[in-house]
């Protein structure tokens, strides 16, 4: 079994962990914008006749190994990370990608 270490502070929510993720174990979480107001107050969330506005898409956030049970290990996730925000953790001990040192 594997786990999935983020640094926060380095990552920017690229997706690209996620979409690498051949076993599909990675996903991102989301959230819907508020503010001060409450929520987006769009033509559609009004329900006005006519509508042909699409429903605001969830932001995404962090990426979190949402399936561990998939996870192979593969270690894509960790190499194709441009910020190097990911770290895959097997028992207890980082997890070093093919051909790095």
């Amino acid at each position: 079994m594997f786990e999935l270490k983020l640094s926060g502070q380095r990552c920017v929510s690229c997706g690209i962990c996620m979409d690498v993720c051949v076993p599909r174990a990675i996903a991102m979480r989301t959230h819907r914008a508020a503010n001060v107001e409450g929520g987006a107050r769009t033509y559609r969330a009004l329900q006005s006749s006519g509508n042909t506005e699409r429903e605001p898409e969830p932001m995404m956030t962090f990426p979190y190994l949402a399936v561990p049970e998939r996870c192979n290990g593969c270690g894509a996730c960790v190499r194709e990370c441009p910020t190097s925000a990911l770290e895959l953790l097997t028992v207890g001990q980082a997890f070093q990608p093919v051909g790095t040192a």
